[in-house]
């Protein structure tokens, strides 16, 4: 999808604005050297926001100031996952960029919810604020949260075998209905189904649902945000699905499942 995405807006751009001349190659060999994700970014955000004769030399300074905006904020969040607290001035001298550019930076952290200011620095002359990361910002540095899933789960079938990962399971998934099971509550299937998908949503299961001719419904998940978990111990599939039955109130079959190779994993609903 993204090498799509690239090659026709690539395409686009330079078929208006060199015509004759081969820019294309030169202008995806950028994007591609780009992070997937700002690759994305920069696609979707020129695109909208540029008209497609716009000259492939000034899509690529455009992408090229984005990317380094982008490098910018994450080198900040770097340095204050380090420091703890510092001030403008601060990242300044440490970053050797004006103190008019870092605030504006963190300006747009602080929208986004990744830096928040935590007090003063009092020193000669005019107080400092003094900027700190927030909990959301934990999102930006590596977690190994999925090792330390299958390490605990290991150690607890050295335990108790198997049935002791079942009960696990089980607990969760009863842990999971007490707590959803309100959402759904006193809704027609069609709301419940509607709401299902959007907690799967949420979970990260990017999630979609349809309505079928005979008023049954398919319900598909494009990923499995617990993947690694699932490999290992297929039980959390089994048990993710009875949760479903539960919220729904309805006997569901599951006909693809991600982790025997299908691209989604896929649930029929009847009427």
């Amino acid at each position: 999808m993204l090498l799509i995405s690239i090659d026709l807006y690539c395409r686009r751009v330079t078929s208006r604005a060199f015509q004759g001349f081969d820019t294309t190659s030169s202008l995806k060999s950028f994007f591609l050297t780009m992070p997937e994700s700002a690759c994305y970014t920069s696609i979707y955000n020129l695109t909208d926001n540029h008209p497609s004769n716009t000259s492939p030399t000034r899509i690529i300074a455009m992408a090229t100031e984005r990317r380094e905006q982008g490098s910018t904020r994450q080198n900040i969040l770097q340095l204050l996952r380090r420091q703890g607290q510092m001030t403008a001035l601060e990242l300044s001298s440490v970053l050797d960029i004006g103190a008019v550019g870092v605030r504006q930076h963190l300006a747009l952290l602080e929208r986004d919810g990744l830096v928040c200011i935590a007090g003063l620095r009092r020193n000669i002359g005019r107080p400092s604020h003094l900027y700190v990361l927030t909990e959301e910002a934990e999102q930006h540095f590596p977690k190994k949260y999925d090792q330390l899933s299958l390490d605990l789960l290991d150690y607890l079938a050295s335990l108790g075998g198997d049935e002791a990962i079942e009960q696990a399971f089980r607990m969760r998934r009863q842990a999971l209905c007490q707590s959803l099971a309100p959402r759904l509550a006193g809704k027609p299937l069609d709301e419940r189904v509607a709401e299902l998908s959007q907690i799967l949503i949420e979970q990260g299961y990017m999630c979609e649902y349809e309505q079928l001719d005979d008023g049954s419904f398919l319900l598909t998940e494009h990923n499995c945000p617990v993947i690694c978990v699932a490999r290992c111990y297929p039980q959390i599939c089994d048990q993710e699905m009875e949760l479903y039955e539960e919220l729904l109130g309805v006997a569901i079959e599951r006909d693809m499942i991600i982790t025997q190779g299908d691209l989604c994993c896929r649930y029929r609903i009847p009427a």
